[in-house]
């Protein structure tokens, strides 16, 4: 089990690699997100954005290390306005999945998962009980739309008393 943020990110990619309810997603880095350096994808990509971590005390004189991580969710506009949103047929070629089917499959993969052991889930502390922004932007390279999603996604590592 992880205690520090480095092996938490390489198993929190993996498991968005792996996940069956993801497989129309082309790309999953692991970057600090900028909306004008956008990363090389056809259809749907999720980029792991570090935001911060810190040491949270917890009642029996341990602590752990909380991640705060943005997921960015991207995908482009294959079809319909409407799509953009609501579409739910990753089957389709290309993958017609619009920004809150995405969201769904995101919350399925990740909900109750410890990511291979590597997080401490909690009860009553649930990493994605954050709210989650949409926008549609406009790659001008390309001239296409893209559906932007920027979900918090703060997981903790394992408890510890100390690092010795």
């Amino acid at each position: 089990m992880a205690i520090f943020p480095r092996d938490v990110y390489i198993a929190l990619k993996s498991e968005l690699e792996s996940s069956s309810d993801l497989s129309y997603v082309d790309v999953v880095v692991i970057r600090k997100y900028n909306r004008e350096n956008l990363p090389d994808f056809s259809h749907h990509c999720i980029i792991i954005n570090p935001l911060s971590v810190k040491a949270v005390p917890y009642p029996a004189s341990q602590r752990w290390i909380e991640n705060e991580i943005e997921l960015i969710l991207l995908g482009k506009k294959h079809y319909t306005s409407e799509d953009i949103i609501i579409a739910d047929a990753p089957g389709e070629s290309p993958p017609n999945v619009g920004v809150l089917a995405m969201y769904e499959d995101i919350f399925n993969t990740l909900y109750e998962n410890n990511l291979g052991g590597e997080i401490e889930l909690l009860p009553g502390l649930i990493e994605l009980d954050n709210p989650t922004r949409f926008d549609i932007l406009i790659d001008e390279e390309s001239e296409q739309f893209i559906f932007e999603a920027r979900l918090k996604y703060m997981p903790r590592g394992k408890r510890f008393v100390d690092l010795k």
